[in-house]
């Protein structure tokens, strides 16, 4: 992907990969370890997507991104309100088949599923693969240089080949509907359609790696890339997120 297709930079929106990287990893460490409450995570799951929106220059992206995380969050309450033992809010012949507490641990689960995932998703659509290697590189250069270009190359790599595989799970499904495959319909149908496109997407992910690999090697990216990237500085808008990230992170942790 090239720096150049990436939304351009502007008074209010963050643009220095090192500071958006640490922020997600603030938030997604915080959300998995520190942050106890639904309301502080629905707080923080407000605030990712307001940063998605405004990373992307797409609000619309945003509206997508929640969609794909809305079944697995709804499968996570299923199986918690199910599974899990407390004051009944639903039985079948005397029997609990829902749980209060359940449903409370699974609308947390499914909050902190959603919270991971936009974090993640802002730094994938927010940043060039370039310019997030040049950052990386450049925070872990000051504890080991040699490391940092390894790393930097890995997170190159990495952000590369996510939107390659993105195309290609499309293109194959495209194929296997005119062949007759159903992508549509209910879960069950969806479910059962699976197999006619993921054998197909991890041969074909195989294959692009390959080449991938190959191209690297050819146009010697590792010896270049660090070299061939303007070095990332930080604006105003950047400490503004990260000292709002921080805050609200915080802030989030101390709520009981």
């Amino acid at each position: 992907m090239d720096a150049n297709v990436m939304p351009a930079a502007s008074p209010v929106r963050p643009s220095d990969p090192r500071v958006i990287l640490g922020s997600v990893l603030l938030v997604v460490v915080a959300a998995a370890a520190t942050i106890r409450t639904t309301p502080a995570m629905l707080a923080v799951l407000a605030f990712v997507c307001g940063w998605h929106a405004l990373a992307t220059a797409r609000p619309g992206s945003t509206v997508r991104a929640l969609g794909h995380v809305v079944p697995f969050a709804l499968v996570i309450v299923a199986l918690n309100t199910v599974l899990v033992p407390g004051e009944p809010i639903a039985t079948l012949g005397g029997h609990r088949v829902a749980s209060r507490e359940g449903l409370h641990d699974g609308i947390f689960f499914a909050l902190r599923l959603a919270v991971m995932l936009m974090a993640v998703s802002v730094l994938i659509s927010g940043t060039a693969p370039e310019s997030l290697a040049r950052g990386v590189h450049d925070l872990v250069r000051r504890i080991s240089p040699r490391a940092a270009e390894k790393v930097a190359l890995f997170v190159f790599l990495s952000m590369g080949f996510v939107p390659l595989f993105i195309d290609e799970i499309a293109r194959i499904r495209v194929a296997q509907s005119f062949r007759g495959g159903e992508f549509s319909g209910g879960f069950v149908r969806r479910a059962g359609s699976v197999r006619a496109w993921l054998v197909p997407v991890l041969m074909s992910a195989v294959h692009r790696s390959g080449q991938l690999a190959l191209a690297v090697e050819l146009r010697q990216i590792p010896a270049r890339l660090v070299r061939t990237i303007e070095v990332p500085r930080a604006r105003a808008a950047d400490a503004v997120l990260l000292l709002a990230t921080v805050v609200l992170v915080v802030a989030a942790s101390w709520s009981r």
